[in-house]
């Protein structure tokens, strides 16, 4: 069985935004298989908390957990999924160890609210069914939550306005086949960049870029040509103290 693994680091201070995504798998597998140094758990899985990594399965969900260090194996379905991610500390870093290197998949600079927790969402596709490796390094408590797109939210019908700050995917949206208008504003970058890119809803794949910052801030509309009706998301990347609006409109 051939796997790929994956590094999760609870750093002690923030990283530099860094963008990236998706990763493959390659066998389809029904449940966590035990493997000598491998803390793994099943559907009937111990709640969430500290100690080792553990990992807890239902349909179309997947949750890493604990507040040490570990290994775990996941199951994955072919397709999209949206990765929320919730940790203590200072900072997550999740690199994948591909053939061309190590791929940052997750930016530092997300900041915790006023329960000592950071929250913040990501976005992946896994071409194939497969089990997939994690090595995950942590000191303090985090989760890490697979949720098979599409997810069981309703869509918002446009026109519709997101709001939030840092690295989030806001929707599901409904669109109709034709152009699209994204009005985004971002009044202080925060001394970072700032990407804010459409995804396919179902697939999790990028249908297209919507607004690049490189300077202290960002206003821009960007029409997009949206392939076919469906529902799509989008995910923003920015500082974890950057208030962005996305006005979307059809």
């Amino acid at each position: 069985m051939k796997t790929r693994t994956v590094i999760i680091i609870i750093l002690i201070a923030a990283l530099p935004l860094l963008v990236g995504n998706g990763c493959t798998g390659n066998q389809e597998s029904s449940a966590v298989t035990a493997q000598p140094g491998v803390q793994t758990v099943g559907k009937q899985a111990a709640q969430a908390g500290g100690g080792a990594p553990t990992v807890t399965t239902a349909p179309g969900n997947v949750k890493i957990s604990g507040s040490q260090s570990g290994s775990v194996k996941i199951p994955a379905e072919q397709g999209g999924y949206l990765i929320k991610y919730r940790h203590k500390g200072f900072g997550l870093k999740l690199e994948l160890n591909s053939p061309m290197g190590l791929i940052n998949m997750v930016p530092g600079g997300q900041y915790a609210g006023s329960d000592g927790w950071a929250e913040f969402d990501d976005l992946t596709s896994f071409r194939e069914a497969g089990e997939q490796e994690y090595q995950i390094t942590a000191t303090e408590p985090f989760e890490i939550q697979f949720v098979k797109l599409p997810g069981a939210d309703a869509p918002d019908t446009p026109p519709k306005t997101y709001s939030g700050h840092g690295l989030k995917v806001v929707g599901p949206f409904s669109l109709k086949a034709g152009s699209a208008s994204f009005k985004v504003n971002c009044p202080d970058l925060k001394q970072a960049g700032f990407v804010a890119e459409m995804y396919d809803g179902a697939t999790g794949q990028n249908r297209g870029m919507i607004a690049l910052g490189t300077s202290a801030s960002v206003a821009e509309t960007k029409k997009l040509q949206v392939p076919s009706a469906g529902n799509y998301l989008v995910k923003v990347n920015a500082n974890g103290r950057a208030d962005w609006t996305i006005e979307i409109s059809q």
